[in-house]
């Protein structure tokens, strides 16, 4: 039985089809749906200052805030109810420690497909993932 359900999103379509089905899950078991974005650093050895570091910085915030407003939407108009989360650093570090961490039984995460080559192969995020994860994890193409 499934109580809780973690979906990384990071606005990507993919990442969007993941929380489609995570909702769809949720609907029908009555799991309780966690949306999370990891804001990943940007390397600091090209940037000039502290304060472009910490201007980019924010303006990630923001655009994680939009991301998980829009994920917010698509669960209201589910009739879901849905918890947000932000985190920074390693996504899937992030991922797979707050699964663990937060007792999840489910991670619903989306692959990329970069071309014909890449659709048979996991993006490194949703592999890391699927393979350093205790729960199960649903990958949604």
């Amino acid at each position: 039985m499934l109580s809780k359900i973690l979906v990384p999103v990071d606005g990507s379509e993919n990442s969007l089809r993941a929380l489609e089905h995570a909702l769809f899950i949720a609907k029908s078991t009555g799991a309780q749906i966690t949306a999370m974005h990891v804001i990943e650093h940007p390397p600091t050895v090209y940037v000039e200052s502290q304060k472009l570091l910490n201007d980019l910085l924010s303006n990630y915030r923001k655009e994680s805030t939009k991301i998980l407003d829009k994920c917010k939407e698509m669960a209201q108009k589910s009739g879901v109810n849905l918890e947000t989360i932000i985190a920074e650093g390693d996504a899937a570090s992030n991922i797979t420690g707050y699964a663990k961490q937060g007792g999840f039984d489910l991670v619903v995460i989306g692959s990329r497909g970069l071309g014909r080559l890449k659709e048979m192969v996991l993006g490194s995020t949703s592999n890391k993932v699927l393979h350093n994860t205790k729960c199960s994890v649903l990958v949604v193409k």
